[in-house]
Order: C-alpha cells, then structure tokens, then sequence
C-alpha cells in the first residue's frame, strides 16, 4: 500500500455514510452487477490463439488480463480500507480463486503487476503454480500444511489476531501466506465443463479486508438474439461484479464492469504486454518513483 491514505476530501459524500456508518445501523455496503459478454468472440480468440501459441489460454487467463487493465484505467479502484481510511495499493495485482486437487478445496494465487504481463505470461505463471500444488512443491503449500494442523482453538486464536492487526494497520507483506492481501481484485473462473448456467451469484465476503472486488465468469450458454433482423443463436457468458459502497459507488461499478465487458468481446485488445522481469520491474520502479 502507498504511504498516505486517500484523502477525505477525494471521498464521495456517499460513500463516507457506507464508509463512518455505526454497526448498529446494519447498513450493506455490497453493490452487484451481473452482465453477459460474447463468448463466442471470446471462444474463437481463444482458439486461435491456442493453434499456434507454445501456452494453453483459457477464458481464466483472459479475464484477469481484462481486469488488470481495467483496473489500470481506472486507478480509484484499485484500494482497500484499513480502519476507516481508504489506501491505494501502488501496484495492479490480481487475487484467482483455483481448485487444489491434492487436497479437494480451494486456494489462492496471486499474478503481480497482470497490467504488464502478456496472456501467456500470465497463464505460464498460473500453470507452473498449479503444477506446483499438484505436486505439493511450493513453499505456500508448507505453509498451508501446518495451519490444516492447528488445533481449532489456536486456528481461530491466530485468525483473530491477524484479521484485528490488519484491519487496524497497514501492515507490509511477510510471508507468502499474507501475499495475497496484496491486490484488491478476486478473479472466479466459474466456466468449468458441467456447471450449470447462471442465473444469479452471489460471491461472498471474505473476512479481509483487502478483499474489496470480486470478479465472477459464468458457464457459456446458447441464446436467441436477434441480429440486423434476423434471428441468431449464439453463445453468452455471465459476468457478476461484487463491489464495495464504502470505496466505490454504483456508477463506477458500471463503468468498470463496462470496460471488462468491451474487453472481453473485443478480446485481441487483450493481446500484448510481452515484457520480460526486467522490463516490469523497471516500469514498477518508474510508478513508485511517480
């Protein structure tokens, strides 16, 4: 996170009645917005760029893209709340949501600064993490190991602690278990073979703070449009944005959600990025410096 919080001035009037609202008022802070965007663009992109690619891309891979550059354009989103101050965090990292088959639950992942990264880039780290969950080979997997060991009383001891300390401080990134704290977008990639079509999510809060965005992809699903008057079947994919009243309000959520949507329809405006390590880290330095 940078140093100083946003100022009060900055915050919509709106927002700071979600943001200083008294528990008692039960106020709900949740804003959700459900669209749909074209899968077969999507689909057929996908496709092509598989045919000759040396990575396999998925619609995962592509929604985080979408995201880390929407999130580029629209910097005010990009924050979380410590206390009742609002922070921005100085780079575009984003949180994914994936099934770890060694144990049958899910786990997170993080992709640093997915604004600079190309599609392959991204799904080459996806992969190699998942690989390394497979195998149990990662260090987080370790970490992840010994807390399945706590007894429930100190589990729920140490989750107490840690969520208290870091919903009053802005505590720095320690260890690989709090490195996901470190963006404020949750990417779902809800698409998997043999899910049912969406008519409604409803994504959870998760108990951090940090966790202020919630990005949801729904399964493909045949529809009836109509197009320059005639009839077409084609292909739609849900897409649900959970946002927070106290960071955002709904207009922006629309704009947001609006440029994720052109994105994925539009979906060779994903293409590019190829930067190697150094490239990136010479252009998070440059923005920190800023």
């Amino acid at each position: 996170l940078v140093g100083r919080p946003v100022p009060n001035a900055q915050v919509p009037l709106y927002n700071r009645f979600y943001l200083h609202a008294s528990p008692a008022s039960q106020a709900d802070p949740v804003i959700l917005w459900g669209t749909e965007i074209d899968a077969d663009a999507l689909q057929a992109f996908l496709h092509e760029r598989n045919r000759n690619g040396r990575v396999l891309v998925t619609a995962a891979h592509a929604l985080i893209r979408a995201a880390a550059l929407a999130l580029e354009q629209c910097p005010e989103l990009n924050v979380r709340l410590v206390r009742r101050r609002i922070y921005a965090f100085r780079n575009v990292n984003i949180r994914m949501a994936f099934f770890h088959r060694r144990y049958s639950e899910i786990d997170l992942m993080l992709i640093e600064n997915a604004n600079f990264k190309s599609l392959e880039r991204i799904a080459l780290e996806i992969w190699q993490r998942m690989l390394q969950a497979a195998r149990n080979e990662g260090g987080r997997d370790r970490d992840l190991a010994r807390l399945r060991r706590l007894p429930a009383f100190w589990f729920r001891q140490v989750v107490r602690l840690y969520g208290f300390l870091d919903r009053h401080l802005r505590l720095p990134t320690v260890g690989r278990l709090d490195g996901t704290r470190a963006g404020c977008m949750m990417v779902n990639d809800l698409s998997f073979p043999g899910a049912p079509p969406m008519r409604v999510y409803k994504p959870t809060r998760f108990p951090d703070k940090s966790d202020s965005f919630n990005l949801t992809l729904g399964p493909a699903e045949t529809k009836v449009v109509v197009r320059s008057g005639q009839f077409a079947s084609v292909d739609v994919m849900p897409i649900f944005l959970r946002a927070d009243h106290r960071l955002v309000d709904a207009q922006q959520v629309g704009r947001f959600l609006a440029l994720i949507r052109d994105l994925l329809n539009n979906p060779e405006r994903l293409a590019g990025g190829h930067y190697d390590q150094s490239d990136i880290d010479r252009a998070v330095a440059e923005k920190q410096k800023k």
